[in-house]
């Protein structure tokens, strides 16, 4: 966990400093981790809310939903009562607001249990918040005058705040509908036995626009065993999957285990060639130089580390060498050797011939 967690702060490094990610709407996200959507009315009680149209999960039409923390405060108004032009700053667009009766949202929400759910949480209902950051005001899109808006953090640093979402309730009813279908066809090639047929059926996920299910079959690959390594090793030669290369190695450790030992012994030489080649002429700051994903020279730097990893999960000890030439000629450089964080590449070298020499 320590190492996945350190490869994602490098997508980060040098960034200036923020006072920290807000809650914001992602459709995406919260269609794919939702169990029910439904389009409701605000009921006569704040927090109430009476289901109109079910786009996922099981809720009929009809059926009242008590969401506590969707309960406005005292003094907050109306959308339609809001300053224009967008976008609108002022403390109050930082607040649930007020829903008048017959008003109409659309909840993005994941059921709970009462193990489930946090100990204030108890006894006040059975919806938690699908948002990425467990937040229902940013699971809900809220419906004024035809219009759609959703809680976004437009700026970092800076606040949540109720902003205009540009899509028609006709185009996010489609949406999430394709979402499910997406979701839906992932369990269908989840379900099948044979593991190099569901590796198959699973690659067609890895480009797909919804991001979750992109990752979602992206670690499943590993799942499939061992007769998955031709689908993944045939993946990670593809220029078309670059992007998920980091993901990829990860997927052919988890699937083949100490039988792809010398595969990613022959991929990390090759990446140790690459390195010797642009290594020492690149310029100090060569990481910012590129910021903009996809950087081939990032992608190449995670896939490396990542190689490493493997390496040291399935004790593939003929690959020492290669590992400790690596590891001297990182150090060699200081635009590679750099302390703010790409040094990460030596130790996890060290990391390795340690746990070799241990034996």
């Amino acid at each position: 966990m320590r190492r996945s967690l350190l490869l994602i702060v490098l997508v980060f490094l040098w960034r200036p400093a923020s006072a920290g990610v807000r809650p914001s709407f992602s459709l995406n996200y919260s269609t794919w981790h939702a169990t029910h959507i439904v389009l409701v009315s605000a009921a006569a009680t704040d927090g109430t809310f009476e289901v109109i149209e079910s786009w996922k999960g099981d809720l009929p039409v009809g059926e009242r939903i008590s969401i506590p923390d969707l309960r406005p405060s005292s003094n907050a108004v109306p959308i339609s009562q809001y300053p224009k032009p967008w976008p609108f700053t002022a403390p109050m667009s930082e607040q649930i607001p007020k829903q008048p009766i017959g008003s109409r949202l659309v909840l993005f929400l994941k059921k709970g249990t009462g193990d489930q759910l946090p100990t204030q949480a108890m006894g006040q209902g059975k919806w938690k918040a699908s948002d990425l950051m467990g937040a229902m005001k940013a699971s809900v899109v809220w419906i004024d005058n035809g219009k759609l808006y959703c809680f976004g953090q437009p700026v970092n640093p800076g606040p949540s705040v109720l902003l205009p979402l540009d899509y028609s309730v006709g185009d996010l009813r489609k949406r999430v509908a394709d979402i499910n279908g997406v979701q839906q066809r992932i369990a269908e090639a989840l379900a099948v036995k044979n593991g190099s047929e569901r590796a198959e059926r699973l690659k067609a996920y890895a480009h797909s626009d919804v991001f979750p299910a992109r990752q979602f079959s992206l670690e499943e690959l590993g799942k499939c065993g061992p007769s998955a390594v031709p689908t993944i090793r045939e993946m990670l030669d593809d220029p078309a999957f670059a992007d998920e290369g980091t993901q990829l190695i990860k997927a052919l450790v988890q699937a083949g285990g100490r039988s792809v030992g010398e595969e990613l012994h022959t991929r990390l030489q090759q990446n140790l060639a690459f390195w010797k080649s642009v290594g020492p002429s690149l310029s100090r700051d060569w990481w910012n130089e590129d910021a903009n994903p996809p950087s081939p020279l990032r992608q190449r730097y995670s896939q490396t580390l990542q190689l490493i990893v493997g390496l040291e999960q399935v004790h593939y000890s003929p690959a020492l060498h290669t590992v400790k030439n690596l590891r001297d000629f990182w150090r060699s450089l200081p635009q590679l050797n750099d302390e703010r964080g790409l040094d990460q590449m030596a130790v996890e070298c060290d990391r390795l011939i340690a746990q070799s020499q241990a034996k």
